[in-house]
């Protein structure tokens, strides 16, 4: 189960826009930030999140691509070559591009702050292949000894990532989602004055919208 972990480093890339870009006092609309941020960083969908932070698409495209890839970095361990981790990028691109959410409209506190409701409908990808890849990969080296072959470590690197690749794949092609649930997220002012979106409440949202309670 130790590989299928790897995948919580998801959420990482996720939050770093949202966190370190902060918007100007005047004429904010909470709700549209939110929205925004979750586009930009999920959906990879920029122009509006640039638009509001007055960032240039093209930095905030960087910063997406930036943390893909270093998401990609676990593949390292696994010796595999450009064309396959081609292939993983483009398929965790997919697979936040089918995040689901809706964001309402915001409130004002009495503290200057705004509360956002977000409804999401949580992701289901990972249940099967966490609940099934162990007792998998130990039938596929058991069938390889007894055919008279024994697996070298790289076979069973790439039997894994087969495994999770096509799990993954297989899922997103029709995708399958909790029942909606709705989170207040919170927008308020940093030490500079600016707003942005609260980093913990971020992490629980974005976490909330894919199983990866199936992997833990």
């Amino acid at each position: 189960m130790k590989t299928i972990k790897h995948f919580t480093i998801f959420t990482c890339f996720i939050l770093i826009t949202c966190m370190l870009t902060s918007c100007a006092l005047f004429n904010f609309d909470a709700s549209k930030y939110v929205r925004s941020c979750l586009d930009s960083n999920v959906h990879g969908e920029f122009e509006e999140y640039a638009e509001i932070t007055n960032s240039s698409v093209e930095d905030v495209e960087k910063i997406y691509n930036d943390f893909l890839d270093n998401d990609l970095s676990f593949l390292d361990a696994y010796n595999v070559d450009d064309a396959r981790k081609q292939e993983f990028r483009d398929l965790f691109i997919t697979l936040y591009k089918n995040f689901k959410y809706e964001v309402g409209e915001a409130t004002k506190n009495s503290d200057d702050s705004y509360s956002v409701p977000v409804t999401y409908y949580k992701l289901i990808v990972f249940e099967d292949i966490a609940k099934n890849m162990e007792a998998d990969t130990t039938t596929y080296v058991e069938e390889q000894m007894k055919a008279g072959t024994t697996p070298f470590t790289d076979d069973i690197y790439t039997f894994v990532l087969d495994y999770m690749y096509d799990g993954i794949s297989n899922k997103l092609e029709n995708p399958e989602y909790a029942e909606p649930q709705t989170m207040n997220v919170t927008v308020s002012k940093n030490s500079s004055n600016q707003y942005e979106i609260e980093s913990t409440e971020l992490q629980t949202l974005v976490e909330s919208m894919i199983d990866m309670d199936s992997v833990q």
